[in-house]
């Protein structure tokens, strides 16, 4: 009897694990930290790795994009920074803030992608627009740190609610 029960067991969590799809996670988030430093900014985006995959896949040409194995690297790092200049749209002070990529790395089932720009103007406002993967994903969540020096403010966004303000820069 044991012996049968044993077996039964394997086939129901055989097909358990065989009717879940692969490479999925139950949530879909992101992680968008903007720092203000002196006179630049740096910015970090967070992704789930396949996600991030399946939204590169979708540009024209993304269909060989490979983060993992970098194949090709400067064509991925193109679209990489292409993916998400469309995605993640920063004001400060009223004006658009150009951020040069600086390049991605991969965390375990996670990419991080890095950015900096340079200003000359003392920010004051700033306005924060993130549409990562919303095109995909009904419930993405997309979470955004500001930090300023002592300054730290965090807002969840949503594609009904997409957008970060601060008036309380220094």
């Amino acid at each position: 009897m044991h012996k049968v029960l044993s077996v039964f067991g394997g086939l129901i969590l055989g097909w358990m694990l065989c009717a879940a799809p692969l490479n999925s996670h139950p949530y879909y988030v992101s992680v968008t930290e903007l720092h203000f430093f002196e006179k630049r900014a740096e910015l970090s985006v967070k992704i789930f790795t396949d996600d991030f995959e399946k939204a590169l896949g979708s540009l024209p040409g993304g269909n060989k994009a490979d983060l993992i194995r970098r194949l090709p690297s400067t064509q991925i790092d193109s679209f990489v920074a292409y993916y998400i200049r469309q995605q993640v749209k920063i004001q400060l002070n009223e004006q658009p803030l150009p951020f040069q990529y600086v390049g991605y790395e991969i965390q375990e089932d996670v990419t991080w992608a890095h950015f900096e720009a340079q200003f000359e103007i003392k920010p004051k406002r700033v306005r924060i627009e993130n549409t990562l993967l919303f095109e995909f994903f009904p419930n993405q969540q997309n979470i955004v740190h500001l930090a300023q020096g002592d300054y730290k403010r965090s807002r969840r966004l949503s594609s009904g609610n997409s957008t970060m303000e601060s008036n309380e820069l220094r």
